[in-house]
């Protein structure tokens, strides 16, 4: 090789070695949020990831999509911490625990790093903002008015929610016991127990069984959980009990679409999770940005979703749920599918 053609050459890696460099350093800063969900695999937080997915396109953001294998604590801790050491923009964590990753996500805070909250809450001194997709008024109501009207006025009603130690489903089924003992309207429900399906089938299955063996004058199971409502209703099938113990809650229409048809479930009630993924990114970004800080009386430019207020406490509410039933359940799970594929 000539010297000419030698000093050619390393003049061509040369422009090639910079044009590396500058991908990755374009590549590093851009903004990285990872999506934190309870579990894998669940149907809900792969909504939310297609909205989060379809917000973060649109602002030119990376996402990370992570969550434990298995439904604790523990599990999101450690990926807490291995986000830390990532030096991520922003944690958006849907909590399985509301005081456990408290010190975790302080301690990304101090890191520099946003905390942004969904679904479910954590201690508000863990985080920035909360997006709610509905107050937990609005999420207990839902199911009860549902109750009521499949109850004809009223009757036995049993629950099924997650863990025991789910702060905000524990929430849920509190304003549920209230209402029916003080509001006038729902006093007709008579709840006989609550049961903790830990967001497990196997075991939903059994609480729901074990009510009904329990209660024989059960006429409604409520379900804070979309494991639980399944996994009732399929109990409230295998046991041929449609039309005696009807089955209602919070759920999913592509979980939903058989249960609802075969009249196990006749209606049930659930916020846009692809709705919730694509505000908390918005969300965050503006967080991340400066636009916003989190505090009461601001407000979030959410993109095709709007504009939402921030309250008390840090939290912005995006809504009332939506009710599902015969008339409308083929066509939502055929567009979620859709949607997924």
């Amino acid at each position: 090789m000539t010297a000419l053609l030698f000093r050619r050459a390393i003049g061509a890696i040369a422009v090639a070695v910079a044009a590396l460099i500058s991908c990755v350093a374009q590549a590093q800063d851009k903004p990285r949020y990872a999506m934190l969900v309870r579990v894998l695999g669940n149907t809900a937080f792969e909504l939310a990831r297609i909205g989060a997915e379809e917000a973060a396109e649109e602002l030119g953001v990376e996402l990370i999509y992570t969550g434990p294998t298995e439904n604790t604590a523990e599990g999101q801790i450690n990926l807490i911490n291995s986000l830390i050491a990532q030096r991520v923009n922003a944690i958006m964590i849907t909590a399985n625990d509301a005081t456990a990753l408290t010190p975790s996500l302080k301690r990304a805070a101090q890191r520099g790093i946003s905390v942004v909250t969904w679904d479910q809450d954590t201690e508000s001194s863990a985080r920035s903002l909360h997006i709610a997709s509905a107050t937990n008024e609005l999420i207990a109501l839902a199911p009860v008015k549902i109750a009521l009207e499949l109850t004809e006025g009223g009757g036995d009603v049993g629950i099924i929610t997650g863990p025991a130690n789910s702060t905000t489903q524990n929430e849920w089924v509190d304003e549920m016991i209230r209402l029916t003992k003080e509001e006038e309207a729902y006093m007709g429900l008579n709840v006989v127990e609550v049961a903790y399906g830990d967001e497990r089938s196997d075991k939903g299955y059994n609480e729901a069984l074990g009510l009904v063996n329990k209660y024989p004058d059960l006429e409604s199971i409520v379900a804070y959980t979309s494991v639980g409502i399944a996994a009732a209703s399929q109990m409230v099938r295998d046991q041929g009990l449609i039309g005696k113990v009807k089955v209602t809650g919070l759920g999913f229409p592509t979980e939903m679409v058989d249960h609802v048809l075969s009249g196990a479930t006749p209606a049930f009630a659930i916020w846009n999770m692809i709705d919730v993924g694509y505000t908390t990114v918005h969300a965050t970004h503006q967080l991340v940005n400066g636009a916003i800080t989190g505090a009461d009386g601001e407000v979030i430019s959410a993109g095709r979703m709007g504009e939402i207020n921030v309250g008390g406490n840090n939290v912005a509410v995006m809504g009332e749920l939506f009710t599902y039933d015969a008339s409308n359940i083929q066509e939502a799970a055929d567009l979620i599918n859709s949607i997924s594929n």
